[in-house]
């Protein structure tokens, strides 16, 4: 069996609904008294379908089925389906099917098969389908009505629909696709033959079809599995190459998920990430091929120490919230509010050498080796932020690369036993900021709006920047023009039109929000 998980329910789901408005829902057809004729041709079945051949025929003598299926697998907790590689029970209630109905019309079967549908490069499996005829498989009462269970065993209906024997390759690369069933009410003639899928799409003696739930497998339950190459030397910069198993499914997010390495414990700022790790399912907008992923976490020098316990974790990206403010595992910051965690597992420096088990969310001992004090108070985000953390942030979304430290301190004011002397000179080298023109740095002065603006230009790149300025305080000619008009285009502002504000000094809540929409803007 497949280990998809339902690789293509959602995409027939919608075939499905495709074929019921064709077949203007559970239609039921009151026939002419010809009925050994086919009731149209095939071009006008879809006409002859959906229009009552006797308009002004008593509602209460047109005869009528209703279709359950009680023991389905209710793949959107709702809607049951038929499970055809297991089988099950199809429940048919029907009325109005009198003895002199079937006098005029003929004798009763039921048909369950294929719709006339496939998807491109597939072919329809006509040959597996089944027949109930009345008096053998189900009775018919004398007042026109019966109710049956009928029987289906496993793999007697088709579970997915075969590849075109005139393609040379699989069309979408290994995806199945559920076969689209109906069950068809059939006014058979006598020592008529049964009819075959062909006569049935014709409307050749149907009297009423209606679609039928069915799916190939029950999809693969989430059952995430991690797998990664050894830390060789927590010294160096390296990748962490990460692979995924079991994540099978829709996944609550907007477009994939994230890799997030921290200290274990409760409130442990984030270390490193990879980027969003797309959902790349061909059918369903929020799933894996397989429950497969790949992603790679850079963990730049230093970062890891062998003496200490770390974390790898899958996180949801569920990008924006509705204050604006991004939702997702942001690199220094806890991970507490930061979207929803999936899976993880202890990391093992020595890597996986194969999958492991990973835990669930519930799995978690948040109180476990949690030496990390508690996120900043409402008190702190309100006070101001300094030139030191503006510098030490944007070194920590660089990936903390690796830099050559002078002997000596550029700046009088910064030793260079300082823990953030790496980011100052980082920021030195990137052109970011030489200090002030008194020659110190500064590392505790505020930051204004102004500040922000032309550090985080500089620490993109210093790239071109077009178009006008939307704020009615920054014009062409005002100090730092460009790189103000550079963070409004990229988010990396707090008011995106009205006033600027240059001069307004940011508090460390705000130094936040801005760090993290430098994060996500577009690179």
């Amino acid at each position: 069996m497949s280990s998809l998980p339902n690789s293509k329910y959602s995409f027939l789901r919608a075939a499905q609904g495709c074929s019921a408005l064709a077949l203007a829902g559970a239609m039921v057809l009151p026939l002419a008294p010809a009925l050994a004729q086919n009731a149209a041709p095939a071009a006008d079945a879809a006409v002859a379908a959906a229009t009552p051949q006797v308009a002004d025929q008593d509602a209460a003598a047109t005869p009528t089925l209703e279709v359950s299926i009680p023991d389905g697998y209710k793949y959107d907790g709702v809607n049951p389906s038929l499970v055809t590689t297991e089988g099950g029970t199809v429940h048919v209630k029907g009325a109005g099917y009198t003895k002199e109905w079937r006098a005029q019309h003929g004798t009763v079967a039921l048909y369950i098969a294929p719709a006339n549908y496939a998807p491109s490069g597939y072919e329809i499996p006509t040959s597996k389908m089944l027949r109930f005829v009345e008096g053998q498989d189900f009775t018919i009462a004398d007042d026109g009505t019966f109710e049956a269970d009928l029987k289906v065993e496993a793999y007697k209906l088709a579970a997915y629909y075969f590849i075109d024997d005139d393609n040379f390759h699989d069309p979408t690369g290994g995806t199945k696709y559920d076969v689209l069933y109906e069950i068809r009410v059939v006014a058979e003639q006598k020592d008529q033959k049964p009819l075959t899928a062909q006569d049935l799409w014709t409307s050749k003696n149907v009297v009423s079809t209606q679609v039928l739930n069915t799916m190939g497998e029950k999809p693969a339950p989430f059952a995430p599995r991690l797998g990664y190459n050894a830390v060789t030397d927590p010294a160096k910069s390296q990748d962490l190459n990460v692979g995924g198993q079991g994540f099978n499914g829709d996944i609550h997010s907007v477009r994939g998920v994230q890799l997030v390495v921290r200290e274990k414990g409760s409130n442990t700022p984030v270390l490193a990430t990879s980027d969003i790790i797309e959902f790349d399912h061909p059918t369903q907008s929020s799933a894996y091929r397989d429950g497969n992923l790949n992603g790679t976490v850079n963990l730049p020098a230093n970062t890891l120490n062998a003496s200490k316990k770390y974390v790898i974790e899958v996180w949801a990206n569920d990008g924006y919230g509705n204050n604006g403010k991004l939702i997702a595992p942001v690199v220094g910051r806890s991970t507490k509010g930061r979207g929803t965690l999936l899976a993880w597992q202890d990391l093992d420096l020595n890597g996986t050498n194969g999958y492991r088990d990973a835990n669930l969310p519930n799995a978690q001992d948040p109180n476990e080796n949690d030496n990390q004090s508690p996120d900043p108070s409402d008190e702190k985000l309100e006070t101001l932020a300094t030139r030191g953390e503006l510098a030490a942030a944007l070194y920590i979304q660089a990936g903390t690369p690796e830099v050559k430290l002078p002997e000596t301190s550029p700046w009088p004011d910064v030793k260079t036993t300082d823990p953030n002397f790496p980011a100052y000179v980082w920021a030195r080298q990137k052109g970011i900021t030489f200090g002030w023109s008194d020659g110190k740095f500064h590392a505790d002065a505020g930051i204004s709006n102004a500040t922000v603006a032309a550090f985080t230009y500089r620490a993109a790149g210093s790239p071109a920047v077009k178009g006008d300025s939307p704020y009615s305080d920054v014009a062409p000619g005002s100090a730092f023009y460009r790189e103000i008009l550079w963070a409004q285009q990229n988010k990396v502002v707090l008011n995106a039109n009205g006033a600027f504000d240059a001069q307004y000094m940011v508090t460390h809540g705000e130094l936040e929000t801005l760090i993290e929409a430098f994060q996500a803007r577009a690179k």
